[in-house]
């Protein structure tokens, strides 16, 4: 095969982004999919050829990522989230109901060779559950009705309604206008008016004004951003980068999503100031492959931004050059792992580098490299318009500016909403009318995870915290994405904790024995336990492999993996003790956990056959 004229001007174009062919390595995948409908040998070796590479390293990199298929698929690809939210909302009845429907196996084409139904793991559309993707578009809130009429042939398309924050807000004051992701838009609300100003200010001085805000990493570790940027050295000769984290994979968290979707210039503008204060004249932006709709919508607005010239040389006049590129990524959770995501944009598997040397020393291309996250940089233009003072009152003591929270699961209205870091306690977030509005009727609070699946759960009793990262971590959990999981008193959590388990099976890299093994382990013994089949020394066998993993890792993946399953035997052991006794789960004879014990001491805990 060889691509049409316009893929190869559309391939040449990509790699002219990079100082190294191999970079436009997935780029170059994602087009001979878009082309031939999979990647056969013939695919493999024409790719390889056009960036002096073997068949060989390029079969490795593409195996490594779940979006690279290898067999024909159906004209229309239905790709269904069933991660903790929307499996919360009945995402695993929609993938049951289309395949018994075009009598199929997941994975398999339909006979008509229209359709293909696979599951996903989290979409970062945590709010729009059960959130499906046809061919890369939003279907979100996805009814049986919806898939029978998307079965039938009909182009149905829905993107969550997201709701509004209270008050003023300052991260997402452009985000519900209309037309919100023109330039045009972005500039009448005061965009890139004062950018000139700011690229007129010396570099030392606008990372001093950011560590003076307290501006914290939003990506889930919390470290103070000025600080990461004054680590570059400055006696290395080499080029300097600014990669933008768009990665957001965390089961729970979907607030990056809504900036790169409804508000790509304010990003834009932040990359460029950012990358100017960090001495550097080149900004990738990784985006999850899955977010087809937020790379084309960042395509165009950087494309628009350069035609403005707020990008490329001598910028407004103020011999500053910054260039910014948007990499596509092909799904893989671990690419949120700043090593990895590096090595993904240099077009290899998106496995993680031993830490020391740390990337602001050594990161993509062996150059000095800052990773931050989406919602982090686009903090920055606020810092530098309204004072860093001004952005540190936004939060609590050492956790400055306003916040994205997002939330989903068994509440009345799951979104993301903007407040003061810190400034409402995890209750408020799920109770307050002006957020999620409590729960669903009838239903009674039973646990939550306070800020993604990374981060150990908190029961009813321990939801007076507030949403900071030393709020939290005195509560023994962690802020992390900010990325709240709501669970009801309807629900199992053995079912819970297999169901992350399996995300983290499914999305370790490989790369490290305890977290390769371990996991698996894991989730053999939950579903050991879900069929009925599990002893009181298999409870314990869980608690050891978890052990087993905690801090053996390369990077931090092994110890997300274990939150849900420690925290879960933790705080909810009596439940996992339940389905040793009584051979199963409590919700085959009872609505609540509560009432599956009542029936146990009367001795109707089993089911009648």
């Amino acid at each position: 095969m060889e691509f049409t004229p316009e893929r190869k001007a559309k391939f040449d174009e990509i790699l002219k982004r990079y100082p190294v062919k191999r970079s436009a390595l997935l780029p170059a995948l994602h087009l001979a999919q878009e082309q031939e409908g999979w990647l056969s040998k013939e695919t493999i070796a024409y790719v390889a050829s056009l960036l002096d590479l073997t068949p060989a390293q390029v079969h490795d990199t593409a195996s490594y990522y779940v979006m690279f298929r290898f067999q024909p698929f159906g004209e229309r690809h239905i790709e269904v989230c069933t991660n903790l939210s929307c499996a919360l909302a009945g995402a695993d009845q929609l993938v049951e109901h289309a395949c018994k429907k075009l009598g199929v196996r997941e994975g398999e084409r339909s006979a008509d060779g229209k359709f293909t139904v696979t599951r996903v793991e989290c979409l970062a559309a945590c709010g729009g559950g059960p959130a499906v993707q046809i061919n890369g578009e939003w279907l979100e809130n996805c009814t049986l009705e919806d898939m029978d009429r998307v079965l039938a042939g009909e182009h149905v398309h829905r993107k969550f309604d997201w709701p509004k924050s209270a008050g003023d807000p300052v991260l997402l004051r452009n985000a519900f206008k209309p037309n919100s992701t023109s330039i045009d838009v972005y500039k009448a609300g005061g965009g890139y008016a004062k950018l000139g100003e700011w690229l007129k200010r010396s570099p030392d001085d606008i990372i001093e004004e950011v560590k003076k805000s307290n501006l914290r990493g939003r990506g889930g570790a919390g470290f103070p951003t000025g600080l990461k940027w004054s680590f570059l050295p400055k006696d290395n000769p080499k080029p300097r980068y600014l990669v933008v984290n768009a990665d957001e994979s965390e089961p729970g968290t979907y607030k990056d999503r809504l900036i790169l979707e409804n508000d790509p210039h304010q990003l834009i503008e932040a990359c460029v100031v950012s990358t100017h204060a960090l001495r550097s004249k080149t900004c990738y932006i990784y985006i999850r492959g899955e977010f087809w709709e937020g790379i084309r919508t960042m395509e165009k607005a950087v494309a628009e931004a350069y035609a403005a010239g707020y990008l490329g040389k001598n910028i407004l006049g103020t011999g500053v050059d910054v260039d910014v590129f948007v990499h596509g990524g092909a799904g893989a959770y671990e690419c949120g792992e700043e090593t990895a995501l590096i090595e993904s944009l240099e077009g290899k598997r998106g496995q993680p580098r031993i830490k020391p040397p740390f990337p602001a020393v050594v990161g993509l291309y062996g150059c000095p490299t800052i990773v931050n996250n989406v919602e982090t940089i686009a903090c920055v233009p606020l810092i530098l318009d309204r004072g860093a003072e001004w952005f540190a009152a936004q939060g609590v003591e050492k956790n400055g500016g306003p916040k994205l929270y997002c939330i989903s699961g068994h509440v009345k209205r799951p979104g993301t909403y903007e407040t003061g870091m810190g400034k409402l306690s995890l209750r408020e977030l799920i109770f307050d009318e002006k957020y999620a509005g409590g729960l669903l009727p009838g239903r009674r609070l039973k646990a939550v995870i306070p800020g993604g699946s990374s981060t150990p759960m908190l029961t009813p009793d321990e939801i007076d915290v507030p949403m900071s990262f030393d709020g939290l971590a005195q509560k023994g959990s962690m802020l992390g994405s900010a990325g709240t999981i709501v669970v009801d008193d309807s629900t199992s959590m053995v079912f819970v904790a297999r169901k992350l388990t399996y995300f983290y099976k499914h999305e370790s890299c490989g790369k490290c024995t305890p977290c390769r093994e371990g996991t698996g382990w894991m989730l053999r013994l939950l579903e050991k336990l879900e069929r009925g089949e599990g002893t009181m020394k298999d409870l314990d066998l869980l608690w050891k492999i978890t052990d087993s993993i905690a801090g053996k890792t390369v990077c931090p993946f092994g110890d997300a993996a274990i939150a849900p399953v420690q925290s879960g035997l933790q705080k909810f052991r009596a439940e996992f003790e339940y389905y040793v006794r009584n051979k199963g789960s409590w919700t085959r004879v009872a609505k609540t956990f509560e009432e599956a014990l009542a029936l146990e001491a009367r001795g109707q805990a089993v089911p009648a056959s």
